[in-house]
């Protein structure tokens, strides 16, 4: 996470004076392709936050971010195919109290993740000068972070639901990607996609939004409400089922 993004804000003093000609480059894809690979926001991709939102934010990290997530995600589920979760629930211990805990162990476990991003983000920003301020990385950060939970509540409770581990995190993944290419090519102006827009979580990660205005979105309690209805259904679905011997 730390080598990745330095590595990538590292480049920006070698492309700041290049901004012209990137940008003459740039206009000349199709609109579906720049908002594919974050450049359809409608900000500059070459100026200092349209730099940091299409490197950094709109894709590179909430990829790492969700890669990490999902698979935590499954664990409950893991441990069921595995035959281990028996012995856990045979201790005097509820169900939901396991699955509660285990949530949010990786709650705080993304949130070191996205810790380590954010400082990493701005230690190079400032070293590169970048000219960003730091509540804009920080909201931006903080956005991705609820999108990360809410993904991976989705498998939480599809692995809590099914205790198939496979199943949980494809299905979580599929959202992600579905999502992500629904609102990317609804800012390009696909009309069928722009319906669909208000289903996305991506379009509630409104990260170019957080960058430009410095400061949280209403967006972000959306994202934040969709991962507390997947924790309540994974609670409700591990009390109702009969767990399955490995």
């Amino acid at each position: 996470m730390v080598s990745l993004s330095a590595f990538t804000i590292a480049f920006w003093p070698a492309l700041r004076d290049k901004s012209t000609a990137l940008n003459g480059m740039v206009n000349g894809l199709p609109a579906s392709v720049r908002a594919l690979v974050g450049m359809g926001s409608g900000i500059d991709p070459f100026s200092p936050l349209g730099y940091l939102l299409s490197k950094v934010y709109a894709f590179m990290l909430p990829l790492l971010m969700l890669i990490a997530a999902i698979g935590l995600a499954g664990a409950v589920a893991g441990d069921e195919e595995h035959g281990l979760l028996e012995t856990t629930f045979a201790l005097p211990i509820s169900r939901g109290r396991v699955l509660l805990e285990r949530w949010l162990a990786l709650v705080m476990l993304t949130a070191v993740l996205a810790a380590t991003a954010f400082a990493s983000v701005a230690v190079t920003a400032r070293l590169v000068d970048l000219g960003v301020g730091l509540a804009p990385m920080l909201w931006a950060t903080v956005s991705c972070l609820a999108l990360t939970w809410a993904v991976a509540a989705i498998a939480f409770a599809l692995g809590a639901a099914t205790g198939r581990r496979g199943s949980a995190i494809s299905a979580a993944a599929a959202v992600g990607v579905v999502s992500y290419l629904i609102t990317s090519l609804a800012e390009a102006g696909i009309g069928f996609f722009r319906a669909l827009r208000p289903v996305s979580l991506f379009t509630h990660y409104d990260v170019a939004g957080v960058l430009l205005d410095g400061a949280p979105s209403w967006r972000l309690a959306v994202l934040v409400a969709i991962a507390v209805v997947g924790v309540v259904v994974a609670l409700w679905g591990i009390d109702r089922r009969d767990l399955r011997a490995g």
